[in-house]
């Protein structure tokens, strides 16, 4: 029985059902599992629609011609041309950044609802996203862009996000065992106590509120080349780490006792999926401030039409969450134009309504 639980958790045809169910289960795994090169060349070709979508859509609307020229020409040109210079100074950036940011977010949401085996766990949960909030905000009211220039809010922001996380590790880690249920309570409670510190900042500089606001929003505004070549290793690296814990992860379906049974390492592995996580979230909130719903959305949607193994989960994750984060800032700078809308806001006004009508579809099938 041992070797067959091991086999479903590591060859990805797992459930948490008992054996009056587990046929009907494994043929849907099945049917799930043949269609995962479809959603997986799907998820490509909506990305390559989405990514033209980004750079021809904006304020200046620039055709499929020039996009495909100004590619082939490269982004030194002598006597460029506007879209050209729009292009490679202020669009590229901007869609590679979003979808690198937008992986990185769906990577770290799969890990963290495998983790916490609870569909509504997000990259955030670990108060990733205050501490950064929190650093970008003393930069804010303490100027620190005089010492640090355009870099002063990401690393600031970056400091504090592995500050809290480092806090919330601490706090739910004793004699080596890390309590997955302790972690949630303590990130919730890291993250309460550091917006109330946030907050207690803003009445006491007013003068800084509207800048607070908007940072807090989450935008990819300040998208740069530079900002781009940060971005990619921090986020390469944590998907990486991420990606080889997925067999892990399939265990870890089956509970902590049933996966160190089979042969896993529990602490160790913890330990690499949340500082890994919380790696890639640190990278996102640093350069984009914090971005809702794409890293709790976009994986429990695809685990809905993939099923759990997270083999295939992790991969499909990232394109998704590139993909919404890329239409979503287009969204943003389209659609009240020629102002820019926070993409935050547009992840939390799309986002918000969907994980209700998730929320109130799983406590039918509950009921």
């Amino acid at each position: 029985m041992q070797a067959e639980v091991k086999q479903r958790a590591f060859g990805g045809h797992w459930t948490e059902a008992g054996e009056g169910t587990q046929k009907v289960q494994d043929t849907q795994m099945k049917g799930r599992g043949e269609l995962r090169p479809l959603f997986v060349t799907g998820s490509g070709a909506l990305l390559i629609i989405s990514v033209f979508l980004g750079l021809s859509l904006g304020s200046v609307s620039i055709p499929l011609k020039a996009i495909v020229d100004a590619l082939a020409a490269g982004p030194v040109v002598e006597d460029a041309g506007t879209g050209h210079k729009i292009l490679w100074t202020l669009r590229f950036p901007r869609v590679i950044l979003a979808f690198v940011e937008g992986a990185s977010l769906g990577v770290a949401g799969a890990a963290m609802q495998g983790l916490f085996r609870n569909p509504m766990a997000d990259p955030y949960v670990l108060g990733v996203s205050s501490g950064a909030s929190l650093g970008a905000v003393l930069g804010i009211v303490f100027g620190a862009g005089r010492a640090l220039g355009l870099w002063a809010l990401p690393v600031l922001a970056f400091t504090g996000a592995f500050v809290s996380t480092g806090a919330v590790y601490i706090l739910s880690t004793k004699n080596g065992r890390t309590d997955t249920w302790t972690l949630l309570l303590s990130g919730i409670a890291v993250s309460s106590l550091i917006s109330s510190i946030i907050a207690f900042l803003m009445v006491l500089f007013r003068q800084r509120v509207e800048e607070i606001v908007f940072w807090t929003m989450g935008g990819l505004s300040r998208a740069s080349w530079r900002a781009v070549a940060s971005a990619i290793p921090y986020a390469v690296a944590g998907m990486g780490v991420l990606w080889f814990q997925s067999r892990a992860l399939n265990a870890f379906s089956f509970g902590e006792e049933a996966a160190f049974h089979m042969g896993v390492p529990i602490e160790k592995v913890k330990r690499r999926i949340l500082w890994a996580s919380s790696l890639t979230t640190a990278s996102c909130v640093a350069f984009t401030g914090p971005i809702g719903f794409i890293g709790l959305i976009v994986p429990h949607v695809v685990r809905i039409l993939m099923g759990p193994d997270h083999r295939w989960l992790m991969p499909v994750s990232a394109l998704a969450g590139g993909n919404a984060l890329i239409l979503a800032d287009l969204l943003a700078r389209t659609v009240v134009p020629p102002l820019e809308i926070p993409v935050g806001v547009i992840t939390s006004l799309i986002g918000a309504p969907f994980f209700l009508y998730l929320l109130a579809r799983v406590r039918k099938r509950g009921m």
